[in-house]
């Protein structure tokens, strides 16, 4: 509900106005002095305010009211209510900041306009500084300080980013699947001057040549079966900003031909149409195949690669950052809490030694979903080596770089004479993790086989496989 406050030392005119302005939108509080007005603003700050320039009678205290109100707010606006004699200090008023003033007499509805008219204004303002600090929010939101990473490899491409984003370059965006390249190409774009206009991403290798032609350039209804009406195409769509094409090197050659074209004459043509359409948009491209060689064996045009990589960024995979991933495991514990609005995990540290111990082929992304199964899967807060996916263990212990156990559970092993003596032979001991981790997992599900195969990354004919063989091996025991 709107908020009205009229400053007004005359009890009749405070009744006239209270009726005519309160309705079930607008509350309408009153002050019958400049001083009271004060308070009431600083209390709690009202939507507009209706000030009497003569307050009390003959003395201009209005004009202080609304100095003092500026200084406090200056969001608030104010329309000023004068008489014939007191032009001069509705002018006044004006250069003080007043949103606008009516002369006495007044019609109501004319009263009534003006404030609508200044209460329009003020909801417009608000929207204006609501929109801009979503986009502040979303700019901040990809930083180049907000990319993980302090390692060396990392900091080279947080100065690469900033000395590119500010340009219309082409970029080539080179790194193993799941290093992020998205979030880099996103980096470009919030932090460059086309960051009010669409950022625009697709995936090349995810639809078949004739559908990604339609997709990437639209068409015109009837250019194919099933064109039943004309299509703007996404280059059209991210016109002004940036369109980002993942899995370039997957393109087909006859649509390499057509993106050339286009980032030669920054023109394109739509599918079944004979005009031409001139669209102003940044291209920034990437690939986790190595185009060199695809160029070799002639499956991507070697024109259009020296088209793209006029300014290549080369995304390190995570084995070669290993110092980095403590900084991506709080990152990513602290996001799960938030999502579940939880409190974060502990990390052992032996767990995060075996986290820094494994190659990651997957990167950051596999790094980012082993620790959101292993939140969901811990006990009590607590993330062990056991909530670890099988893949990790295994490669661990394959690699000798699996920590012993550590919190005096059965599992850890005796001392003899100073020396440590395992309790258990290696693949005794990945039986017993195997078996708690996949009850975890079935109880951590509600009892749910199918989920808790998900869970682990398994098949429900593998759980199930596994099941039964831990069930004959606790008979034959």
């Amino acid at each position: 509900m709107l908020k009205i406050l009229v400053a007004e030392d005359d009890p009749n005119m405070v009744s006239v106005l209270t009726e005519v302005l309160r309705d079930e939108r607008r509350q309408v509080i009153t002050a019958s002095s400049a001083e009271r007005a004060i308070e009431l603003v600083k209390q709690d700050p009202p939507d507009l305010i209706l000030a009497d320039i003569e307050m009390p009678e003959g003395k201009p205290r209005g004009l202080e009211l609304l100095r003092q109100v500026k200084d406090h707010n200056r969001n608030i606006p104010i329309v000023m209510i004068t008489g014939n004699a007191t032009k001069d200090r509705a002018i006044e008023a004006l250069r003080l900041g007043a949103q606008d003033f009516i002369e006495k007499p007044f019609r109501i509805d004319e009263l009534v306009r003006r404030v609508e008219t200044a209460l329009f204004h003020q909801q417009a303002v608000r929207a204006l500084q609501e929109n801009a600090e979503l986009k502040t929010q979303l700019k901040e939101k990809f930083q180049f300080d907000n990319i993980i990473g302090r390692s060396a490899s990392m900091e080279a491409v947080f100065r690469m980013i900033r000395r590119v984003a500010n340009t219309d370059s082409t970029v080539l965006v080179l790194g193993e699947s799941g290093t992020g390249k998205e979030l880099v190409a996103r980096a470009l774009h919030f932090n460059s001057r086309r960051a009010n206009m669409p950022f625009v991403a697709v995936n090349c290798a995810a639809l078949p040549e004739h559908l990604l032609e339609s997709e990437l350039f639209g068409h015109r209804k009837g250019s194919f079966t099933g064109a039943a009406f004309d299509k703007v195409g996404l280059f059209q769509h991210a016109d002004g900003g940036t369109i980002f094409l993942d899995e370039v090197g997957s393109m087909p050659l006859s649509l390499q031909t057509k993106l050339l074209r286009f980032l030669q004459d920054k023109e394109l043509r739509r599918v079944g149409d004979n005009d031409t359409v001139k669209v102003d948009v940044r291209v920034v491209a990437a690939t986790n195949e190595p185009l060199r060689k695809k160029m070799e064996d002639k499956s991507f045009r070697e024109d259009l690669y020296y088209r793209i990589s006029v300014i290549p960024i080369e995304l390190p995979a995570l084995r070669e950052r290993a110092d980095d991933i403590p900084l991506l495991v709080q990152h990513f514990v602290q996001d799960n809490a938030r999502r579940n609005a939880s409190p974060p995990v502990t990390v052992r540290p032996e767990v995060m030694a075996s986290l820094k111990g494994y190659a990651w082929p997957g990167n950051v992304r596999e790094l980012q979903n082993a620790i959101e199964r292993a939140c969901a899967l811990c006990d009590h807060g607590v993330l062990a080596v056991r909530d670890l996916p099988e893949r990790v263990l295994e490669a661990l212990v394959a690699s000798d770089a699996a920590p012993p156990p550590t919190n005096g559970s059965e599992l850890s092993p005796p001392v003899v004479d100073n020396l440590t003596v395992p309790r258990l032979q290696l693949k005794d001991f990945l039986h017993e993790q195997e078996v708690q981790y996949i009850e975890h997992a079935i109880r951590a599900s509600g009892g749910s086989k199918e989920r808790a195969a998900e869970l682990l990354g398994i098949s429900t004919a593998t759980l199930y496989r596994k099941l039964t063989a831990n069930e004959a091996a606790e008979e034959r025991d």
